[in-house]
């Protein structure tokens, strides 16, 4: 064709690229258009939180595409748009005990890096945040209806008391006059305890070197999970000198600390509680009493999902379904038998599935399952994409089950699933929720775990910008709130100097 007409030839690839262009940018423009998106964004945000928090300073409307996970035969864009949000008051996004980074991602429809300026201890009135959100609309009798929102630098050394030598040189000549001064030969258990003495300051002297050079094992969690988020958010933080180690949670990651595999974990209070008592799964292994906590993360609520259609409407009707409690062995699945406990259902009177989050989410889509029991960090993205996809409900726990939870001793605390936390929730939910926390054992030197504490707690970090919402609800001020296991006496002090004369944020023990 090019031989037979060589002049149209540049004509027509020029018409049918401008052809092409068109219909992607008519596809792109499908959808509300940029002012009624403004109006749903600034509604879901005034849902989402507190009254005069926050004012829409600008949205500009970036297109949009087709949403393949809609229902078969009905209509769905997905409508991007990058937004800048103004306080108009000073205001903690990370406070535990009221609406915050949870309601705001969620009303934007955003990833955690896609929101940028949540400071870690709270924002100031005129700050600045902006994000690359995302709504999701259905077609319906020609107009578009919204469907929902879519370690630091190496520390000095300790001081050493007035009477020991200073500097290494005085040091070693100090220790080789003691060894000199016990002869193996005449006093063999003495020249026994120098020798395991001088064995333990050496391997301490080389884990510390190595942790200054390499940086501080962290065992975090699965691929994609919370906990590794955190984990990596953290180790994104200049200075922060931490490996971030894939796990398969919680309970892997206290063996790994004990083991000396990790130089710090993460895990839910109850399941810390249980390895320091040695109970539970962790009775083989015997107490581990070493366990120190540096301080509290953030809140990990349990879930109780159904579908919305289901008749089910407390926890205690869930007598006889089939329930997804969390994968075997897991501290998830150890915390969701105890809540249905706390309403009066034994083992015997449901049928328990060992499903992660994502697996029982599909089953409960598919009708596989009755309900969903998880215990994860607000908001969790996988419970915001399932309710987004299929019709689902949140179920609260009891007032009796809630308290007698709380009141346990095992770091339940109670807690409320703000209203607009989720798509499609209209009211608050209340329930119980375990503290994500931080933990290290007794390798570390005190002026080590300081400035780890420091590191983690200090104001202004914007772990939400690296990948984990969770981060921006870390703050001294609750890193005592639902500790299980000693606060480790080092952070406890460094924690406390950042409240800057405030209430002391731990006396640890």
């Amino acid at each position: 064709m090019r031989r037979l007409f060589p002049a149209l030839f540049p004509t027509l690839f020029a018409a049918l690229f401008a052809a092409t262009v068109v219909l992607l940018l008519a596809g792109c423009q499908r959808g509300p258009d940029a002012d009624a998106l403004r109006k749903d964004v600034a509604a879901r945000l005034g849902q989402a939180l507190p009254p005069g928090t926050v004012e829409l300073a600008e949205l500009r409307r970036q297109g949009s595409q087709t949403d393949r996970r809609g229902p078969p035969g009905e209509d769905r864009r997905v409508v991007y748009f990058d937004a800048e949000l103004k306080l108009t008051r000073d205001f903690d996004f990370g406070a535990w005990d009221a609406p915050g980074v949870a309601g705001l991602i969620s009303a934007l429809g955003a990833a955690p890096k896609g929101v940028q300026g949540i400071a870690l201890g709270g924002n100031k009135a005129g700050d600045i945040i902006r994000a690359h959100g995302a709504a999701v609309y259905r077609e319906q009798d020609g107009r578009w209806v919204p469907v929902a929102s879519g370690g630091y630098r190496p520390v000095a050394a300790p001081a050493y008391a007035a009477s020991a030598p200073q500097g290494a040189a005085a040091m070693l000549e100090a220790v080789r006059r003691i060894v000199e001064s016990v002869p193996a030969e005449s006093s063999p258990e003495q020249h026994a305890m120098i020798t395991q003495e001088l064995a333990a300051a050496h391997a301490s002297i080389r884990a510390r070197l190595a942790r200054a050079n390499q940086g501080y094992p962290l065992a975090g969690g699965a691929e994609g999970g919370q906990y590794l988020r955190f984990a990596q958010a953290l180790a994104a933080k200049p200075g922060a000198r931490v490996v971030p180690l894939v796990t398969r949670g919680g309970d892997e990651n206290l063996r790994m600390l004990r083991q000396g595999k990790a130089s710090l974990a993460l895990a839910q209070a109850d399941a810390a509680l249980d390895a320091y008592r040695g109970d539970g799964d962790f009775a083989a292994d015997g107490p581990f009493t070493s366990l120190r906590a540096i301080g509290s993360l953030y809140p990990e609520a349990v879930h109780v999902l159904v579908r919305a259609d289901a008749a089910v409407k407390a926890v205690a009707d869930l007598r006889g379904k089939r329930i997804a409690i969390g994968e075997k062995g897991g501290a998830s699945q150890r915390t969701a038998v105890r809540v249905l406990a706390a309403h009066g259902l034994r083992p015997a009177d449901f049928s328990g599935r060992q499903l992660g989050i994502n697996a029982s989410l599909v089953a409960l889509r598919q009708n596989e399952v009755d309900a969903v029991i998880q215990i994860i960090g607000v908001p969790s993205e996988s419970i915001r994409d399932a309710l987004a996809a299929v019709p689902l409900r949140l179920l609260p726990l009891s007032e009796k089950a809630a308290a007698a939870l709380a009141d346990s001793g095992r770091g339940y605390l109670r807690y409320t699933v703000p209203a607009g936390t989720y798509a499609n929730q209209t009211g608050n939910v209340a329930t119980v929720a375990v503290a994500a926390q931080l933990l290290v054992a007794a390798d570390l030197s005190d002026a080590e775990v300081g400035a780890i504490a420091r590191n983690v707690y200090a104001p202004g970090a914007d772990f939400t910008a690296r990948g984990s919402a969770q981060g921006a609800q870390i703050s001294p001020a609750t890193a005592t709130q639902g500790l299980s296991v000693p606060q480790h006496l080092a952070a406890a002090r460094a924690i406390e100097a950042l409240t800057k004369g405030g209430v002391p944020a731990g006396k640890g023990r």
